[in-house]
């Protein structure tokens, strides 16, 4: 259960790293979805000597709002890929970043003209035509589960109330404000048939299986601005005719049949920098510990980047250290060997 590798520039040094950082699933959570007790107590003992804790990942405020507050983290939380920063006590939105409108439009087109299925996240809402197998339980994936307590929506109804999943019909009229004005949509997942077409539309959409651009000075605003709709006809002539604007998207693969999509320079690691802004602390003082593509940038950018023992080779190579895997409290270990 020792670290498989570790860049040998790497000191062991009480206090060096004030922030930890951590995705969820395959990191913080084990294969049951749960947080260890020795996840726990690392992230307590850590806390108690001063450090900072955040959450970092791509599912909704909610349910990163709930683990956070099941563990007593101590720092703004980081949501949907980064698109959202929320307050740690409330599970308020504090800053967010958007995809621009006339972005979800040409999304939407590209899903319907290649037969894709697409769903788009609004804060704590899942945006869809109808209810089907794949959405209607997507809330039930996001609560906090206890041990021994059997996961259906009679047990953990509470939680269920905090995410809901809207069936809206038609997604162009929905996103088009014609009815009422649309609300911010900050990430969208597209899913299909198999990881080769999946690689396709990646490529196709201007992306790869890498996260796609710099991150932008600074793409949060508190109140996201909404713009006014325009006829579709315009909105296609008018983003076909910068050929040398910046990609509209940043995609990042999250599974073999899906990957997901935010406005362009949004992901963990432009989060983490504006939360390091906001509490004053260096990218070298920052531990962040993550095993999927979604995890990348934030683990080449942080002064000590960790991918768990079941992340991918590719992420692997990247990171500064390997811990054991999400089965053998891979979490703790970083703590314990890196930050303590």
């Amino acid at each position: 259960m020792t670290s498989s590798r570790q860049d040998p520039g790497i000191a062991r040094v009480q206090g060096v790293y004030q922030l930890l950082a951590l995705d969820m699933d395959g990191t913080l959570l084990n294969s049951d979805k749960i947080i260890t007790p020795d996840v726990h107590e690392a992230i307590r003992v850590y806390m108690r000597r001063g450090g900072r804790v955040t959450i970092a990942s791509g599912r909704f405020p909610a349910s990163v709002w709930l683990h956070a507050r099941a563990a007593e983290m101590n720092a703004p939380l980081i949501a949907l890929n980064g698109a959202v920063i929320l307050d740690e006590a409330t599970g308020e939105l504090k800053s967010g970043a958007p995809l621009p409108p006339e972005h979800v439009r040409e999304l939407l087109r590209f899903a319907d003209e290649h037969g894709a299925y697409i769903q788009l996240y609004g804060y704590n809402k899942l945006y869809v035509r109808e209810l089907n197998e794949t959405n209607a339980r997507w809330p039930l994936a996001n609560v906090v589960v206890s041990p021994g307590k059997e996961l259906n929506e009679q047990n953990y109804a509470e939680q269920l109330g905090m995410i809901e999943v809207v069936a809206v019909g038609d997604l162009q009229r929905f996103v088009s404000g014609s009815f009422l004005p649309a609300p911010p949509i900050y990430k969208a997942t597209i899913i299909g048939p198999s990881p080769e077409l999946i690689r396709e539309w990646m490529g196709q959409l201007g992306g790869g299986s890498e996260v796609n651009s710099k991150p932008l000075a600074s793409p949060y605003t508190a109140k996201p601005s909404q713009e006014l709709p325009q006829p579709e006809e315009a909105q296609r002539a008018a983003l076909l005719a910068k050929p040398q604007a910046k990609p509209a998207f940043t995609l990042t693969r999250t599974g073999r049949h899906r990957f997901d999509v935010n406005a362009y320079g949004v992901s963990k690691r432009s989060a983490l920098e504006s939360l390091c802004r906001e509490l004053h602390i260096a990218p070298l003082e920052v531990a962040a510990v993550g095993d999927y593509d979604n995890d990348a940038d934030m683990l080449a950018w942080a002064g000590l980047g960790v991918a768990m023992g079941n992340a991918e080779p590719h992420i692997k190579r990247l990171a500064k250290a390997v811990t054991s895997s999400n089965e053998e409290d891979g979490v703790a270990r970083v703590i314990h060997n890196f930050l303590l």
